[in-house]
C-alpha cells in the first residue's frame, strides 16, 4: 500500500530537538530525519528564535544526512534577523498534510501551541503539557471545537521496561498497588547553562517528575487526590537561579476498585555533578501486596570507556545509532524515536482516514490526558510555595480515557 508522507514543523531548535548543548544529536531531528529517510515524513521545517539556532541546526542535519546515508533538506526560520515569532513564518508553509511539533520552553507551551491549534494542525507537545491547569484545559477545549489532533511526547509509555510494567498491572500480578518510588536526576549544566534563560520559570519536578506522575496515571488509570512537596534552596540559588535544587513530593492516588490509597514517593534534583556517566539517573520501584517491580532505568547493562569521553553508561533503549548491513548507513531506534514516530504515523494515518480521532483519544497521551499531570505539576507548585502543605487536585471525569 502506499501512501502520501506527511510534512513536520519542528518548533524549537535546542537540547531535545538537536542536542544543542551536548555531545549528541537529541532525539527530535534524528526522529524526524529517519522518518523522512523510510517515506513516512516529506518536507521538513523548523523554526526558531535565532538565526544562528537555524544554522548550528543545518550543520546537525549535515551530520545526520553524512550519517544516514541520505540528503534530506531542512527549511528554516528566521533566515536572517532573530524573530521570537518565526514559528509563525513556519505555520504559514505548512499544507493540509503538515503537523507540528512543539519544542519550546515550559512557560510558552500554551502561547505557541494556541497558534498551532488555531491553524487546524495536529500537534506534538514536549513534556510538560502546560504550567497551569487553566492554560491546559483552554488548549484542550480549542481542540476539541476545532477536531484537532494533540498530544504530549512522554515516551517513557514506550520504553520496554515501563511496557512489562504495564503488563504485570493488567495481570494484577503485584496485588493491591501500595506504593511508587521514584528517583530521577540530571546534571547541573542543564540549569545553569543549557536552560539557564528560562531554569526559574519552571522547576526539576515540572521537568522530570512529570514523567513518572503521567506513567503512573496512565499504567494504573489511577486519579491524583492531593501532593505536597519540600524544595532545597541552595547551590543554584548561590549560582544566581532561584529555583530548587531538589525537590521531594508525595502524590495520594485512588485507584478504580481499590479501597486503599497508592501513594508516590518522587525523589528528583537537577544538580548531579557533569562528570556523572549518564545524563540521567532515573529508577522506579513500584510495591503491591503480591509482589513488587524495581526497574533500574540509568544502568541498562551497557558501558563505555574511552579516552575520549571517559565512563559512559549508555541507554541503547532511548535515543541510539545503529548500524545497518555493512555499517556504511545508520539507522535511529529507541523509545524516544518510537514515541515520535508513532505520532507521525498517526497523523499520516488521521489525514487518510485510516483511523479516527476518538480512537486516538482512548490509546495515545493526549492533551486531555495530559491534563493529569498538568493537575498534579501545579499541586507541587503550590505545595512548594505554601512550604509543603497537602494541596487538593481536582481532575475532570472527561480527563480520563
Amino acid at each position: 500500500m502506499t501512501f502520501s508522507p506527511v510534512d513536520v514543523l519542528i518548533i524549537g531548535c535546542g537540547m531535545y530537538v538537536c542536542g544543542r548543548g551536548t555531545n549528541g544529536d537529541g532525539t527530535v531531528l534524528p526522529a524526524v530525519v529517519q522518518a523522512h529517510n523510510d517515506g513516512l515524513v516529506g518536507r521538513v521545517l523548523v523554526a526558531g528564535s535565532q538565526a544562528k539556532s537555524i544554522s548550528f541546526l543545518q550543520d546537525k542535519v549535515a551530520s545526520l544526512n553524512r550519517l544516514l546515508g541520505i540528503e534530506v533538506l531542512i527549511e528554516g526560520f528566521p533566515k536572517e534577523r532573530d524573530d521570537s515569532h518565526a514559528y509563525m513564518q513556519g505555520l504559514a508553509q505548512l499544507g493540509p498534510r503538515g503537523c507540528v511539533i512543539v519544542v519550546v520552553p515550559d512557560h510558552l507551551h500554551y502561547q505557541v501551541a494556541k497558534a498551532v491549534i488555531q491553524s487546524r494542525h495536529p500537534v506534538l507537545i514536549v513534556k510538560p503539557f502546560t504550567p497551569t491547569v487553566e492554560e491546559g484545559q483552554h488548549l484542550v477545549d480549542l481542540a476539541r471545537e476545532a477536531r484537532i489532533y494533540g498530544a504530549i511526547e512522554f515516551h517513557k509509555r514506550w520504553d520496554v521496561a515501563n511496557r512489562k510494567l504495564q503488563g504485570l498491572v493488567a495481570e494484577k500480578r503485584l496485588g493491591v498497588p501500595l506504593y511508587a518510588l521514584v528517583e530521577f536526576s540530571q546534571r547541573k549544566d542543564i540549569p545553569l547553562q543549557i536552560f539557564r534563560s528560562w531554569a526559574e520559570r519552571t522547576n526539576v519536578f515540572q521537568y522530570l517528575g512529570v514523567h513518572y506522575v503521567d506513567l503512573l496515571a496512565h499504567l494504573f488509570q489511577a486519579v491524583p487526590q492531593r501532593a505536597m512537596a519540600i524544595g532545597q534552596l541552595s547551590y543554584l540559588q548561590e549560582q544566581g537561579l532561584h529555583t530548587p535544587d531538589a525537590i521531594e513530593a508525595m502524590v495520594e492516588w485512588r485507584i478504580p476498585g481499590s479501597h486503599t490509597p497508592f501513594l508516590s514517593t518522587f525523589l528528583v534534583n537537577w544538580i548531579d555533578p557533569n562528570t556523572t556517566s549518564a545524563m540521567s539517573y532515573q529508577s522506579l520501584k513500584v510495591i503491591g501486596t503480591a509482589g513488587r517491580y524495581e526497574s533500574d532505568q540509568k544502568n541498562r547493562g551497557l558501558q563505555i570507556i574511552t579516552d575520549s569521553e571517559g565512563v559512559e553508561d549508555i541507554n541503547p533503549y532511548f535515543t541510539q545509532s545503529f548500524p545497518v548491513g555493512n555499517g556504511t548507513r545508520y539507522q535511529f531506534k529507541g523509545y524516544g524515536v518510537e514515541s515520535i514516530r508513532t505520532f507521525l504515523q498517526d497523523v499520516r494515518q488521521l489525514i487518510d482516514g485510516e483511523v479516527t480521532l476518538d480512537e486516538l483519544e482512548h490509546t495515545r497521551p493526549t492533551l486531555r490526558q495530559g491534563m493529569i499531570s498538568t493537575a498534579v505539576c501545579e499541586a507541587v507548585t503550590q505545595s512548594l510555595q505554601a512550604e509543603g502543605s497537602w494541596i487538593p487536585v481536582t481532575c475532570s471525569r472527561e480527563w480520563f480515557a
